[in-house]
């Protein structure tokens, strides 16, 4: 239960949040009669002096040590999905309520998903070459199979899982799911495997034509997807990545699109770098297909927010859990430490309007 008293004056609230007029309108009717302090993301003074006196703290991105040092600070929310940036032991061992805007962009996630599954199957890099090249179709185009039928594997069955799950059974698609929680899936057919029963994802894995990963990075997470699991797959499967680039382990990655056990992969995230440099052996493996950690917006993503925020606000001033909290299970302490080399955003910035330039 979250400790509040509600004899005390109306909590002082701090928004970095880049929103529209509209959007904050409805924010302050949220929160009202709170008084909300906007600061912009660059000013660390504003910041600075709004975490000495707010009790609440609204953010685009992730926390670090300022917020959780911050001295009458109870609820931070960062508006995205993933806390892992910022989520070490000492957030749960804490009393500071941590919450995200998980799940709020679940359906266009899975659509991204699709997007890659159907591109891999159909070998829609191959057949658009062809066209720019005016060649009437492509090498082996016999052996093509489509989605009707195969089985997927979808890994992480939150607000994402979920609407691929029912995505993919209007495919008639085979569909398996893993989760950690021992939850029953709420699309008819799916097939639950959890972690909490001790079931193992390649038990989960066992023959499927995708593996989609959908899940949240945390410690027991980290690189859950090795050579085991792969090899557990249909050879000639895909895999899809939406969720967070460590999740699998590239070197087995590689080996296995190299081998052809993976005919081809989806990659919205990389591990380490984003954005992934131009050197990088990932640009070069065979058939995988790449996009930049960008997905095309949900019409009503920010007013999804709000709901969150005021059904949260709600929760905050009655005392009752937050709904999408940090909790033990979300710690992520294994990622290693980065030090890029110098003139590396320089070179990037260069390398990018290059890029644009050749498009």
């Amino acid at each position: 239960m979250i400790s509040t008293d509600s004899n005390s004056p109306t909590p002082r609230i701090m928004a970095r949040l880049p929103w529209s007029a509209k959007h904050r309108q409805r924010l302050e009717q949220i929160f009202t009669p709170s008084e909300i302090v906007y600061v912009d993301r660059q000013d660390h003074a504003a910041i600075a002096q709004a975490l000495q006196t707010c009790e609440i703290a609204l953010i685009d991105g992730v926390m670090d040590d300022r917020y959780l040092d911050a001295p009458h600070l109870k609820w931070v929310h960062c508006d995205q999905s993933g806390l892992d940036g910022y989520a070490p032991q000492a957030l749960a061992d804490s009393d500071l309520i941590v919450t995200s805007s998980k799940g709020r962009s679940g359906p266009v996630l899975a659509e991204h998903a699709v997007f890659f599954m159907l591109s891999l199957a159909y070998r829609a890099p191959a057949l658009a070459r062809a066209q720019r090249h005016r060649v009437w179709g492509i090498r082996d185009q016999e052996t093509l199979r489509g989605l009707y039928g195969k089985k997927v594997c979808i890994v992480g069955y939150g607000a994402t899982g979920s609407s691929l799950a029912r995505q993919c059974s209007t495919f008639d698609m085979d569909i398996t799911a893993f989760r950690r929680k021992d939850i029953e899936a709420d699309v008819p057919g799916v097939k639950m495997f959890c972690s909490a029963r001790r079931d193992q994802l390649a038990d989960a894995l066992q023959g499927a034509d995708f593996i989609v990963l959908c899940a949240s990075l945390n410690n027991d997470s980290y690189r859950m997807v090795s050579a085991r699991e792969i090899s557990a797959m249909a050879p000639g499967g895909f895999l899809i990545n939406m969720a967070r680039g460590q999740l699998v382990d590239e070197e087995a990655m590689i080996a296995a699109l190299k081998s052809g056990h993976l005919a081809g992969a989806g990659l919205d995230v990389t591990d380490p770098n984003e954005p992934l440099p131009p050197w990088h052996r990932l640009w070069s493996a065979p058939n995988v297909m790449i996009t930049p950690h960008f997905t095309p917006q949900m019409p009503d993503r920010t007013a999804r927010t709000l709901d969150m925020l005021e059904e949260n606000y709600g929760r905050f001033q009655r005392g009752e859990p937050l709904l999408h909290r940090f909790t033990q299970e979300d710690v992520f302490s294994c990622a290693p430490e980065m030090t890029p080399f110098r003139g590396r955003h320089r070179l990037m910035s260069a390398w990018r309007r290059f890029g644009r330039w050749l498009s």
